[in-house]
Protein backbone atom coordinates (compact mmCIF):
# COMPACT_ATOMS: atom_id res chain seq x y z
CA UNK A 1 0.00 0.00 0.00
CA UNK A 2 2.84 2.39 0.77
CA UNK A 3 4.38 1.99 -2.67
CA UNK A 4 1.05 2.96 -4.26
CA UNK A 5 0.96 6.16 -2.21
CA UNK A 6 4.58 7.01 -2.96
CA UNK A 7 4.24 6.28 -6.67
CA UNK A 8 1.10 8.43 -6.94
CA UNK A 9 2.89 11.20 -5.00
CA UNK A 10 5.82 11.05 -7.44
CA UNK A 11 3.44 11.07 -10.42
CA UNK A 12 1.63 14.15 -9.10
CA UNK A 13 4.93 15.97 -8.51
CA UNK A 14 6.03 14.98 -12.02
CA UNK A 15 2.72 16.22 -13.40
CA UNK A 16 3.16 19.56 -11.67
CA UNK A 17 6.66 19.99 -13.08
CA UNK A 18 5.55 18.90 -16.56
CA UNK A 19 2.58 21.25 -16.58
CA UNK A 20 4.74 24.18 -15.54
CA UNK A 21 7.22 23.25 -18.28
CA UNK A 22 4.45 23.05 -20.89
CA UNK A 23 2.99 26.33 -19.57
CA UNK A 24 -0.30 24.82 -18.40
CA UNK A 25 -0.23 26.85 -15.22
CA UNK A 26 -3.88 26.38 -14.29
CA UNK A 27 -3.57 22.60 -14.32
CA UNK A 28 -0.29 22.75 -12.39
CA UNK A 29 -1.84 24.91 -9.68
CA UNK A 30 -4.88 22.63 -9.56
CA UNK A 31 -2.59 19.62 -9.00
CA UNK A 32 -0.82 21.56 -6.26
CA UNK A 33 -4.19 22.22 -4.61
CA UNK A 34 -5.15 18.56 -4.83
CA UNK A 35 -1.80 17.58 -3.32
CA UNK A 36 -2.30 20.06 -0.48
CA UNK A 37 -5.79 18.69 0.22
CA UNK A 38 -4.52 15.11 0.26
CA UNK A 39 -1.69 15.94 2.64
CA UNK A 40 -4.07 17.87 4.93
CA UNK A 41 -6.55 15.02 4.97
CA UNK A 42 -3.80 12.53 5.68
CA UNK A 43 -2.62 14.61 8.63
CA UNK A 44 -6.15 14.86 9.99
CA UNK A 45 -6.62 11.10 9.75
CA UNK A 46 -3.35 10.49 11.61
CA UNK A 47 -4.37 12.98 14.32
CA UNK A 48 -7.76 11.30 14.79
CA UNK A 49 -6.16 7.85 14.91
CA UNK A 50 -3.67 9.08 17.51
CA UNK A 51 -6.39 10.54 19.72
CA UNK A 52 -8.48 7.36 19.48
CA UNK A 53 -5.47 5.23 20.42
CA UNK A 54 -4.63 7.47 23.39
CA UNK A 55 -8.23 7.32 24.62
CA UNK A 56 -8.24 3.51 24.31
CA UNK A 57 -4.94 3.29 26.19
CA UNK A 58 -6.29 5.53 28.94
CA UNK A 59 -9.47 3.43 29.15
CA UNK A 60 -7.49 0.18 29.37
CA UNK A 61 -5.23 1.64 32.05
CA UNK A 62 -8.22 2.81 34.11
CA UNK A 63 -10.04 -0.50 33.87
CA UNK A 64 -6.86 -2.38 34.78
CA UNK A 65 -6.26 -0.29 37.90
CA UNK A 66 -9.91 -0.66 38.91
CA UNK A 67 -9.64 -4.44 38.60
CA UNK A 68 -6.41 -4.51 40.61
CA UNK A 69 -7.93 -2.38 43.38
CA UNK A 70 -11.06 -4.48 43.47
CA UNK A 71 -9.28 -7.83 43.80
CA UNK A 72 -6.48 -6.73 46.17
CA UNK A 73 -8.61 -5.16 48.87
Amino acid sequence: MKWILWSSFILVIGGIVLNFYLEYFTLAYALMGVLLLVISGWGTMVQVKNSVNSEMDQYKENTYTDDVERYTR
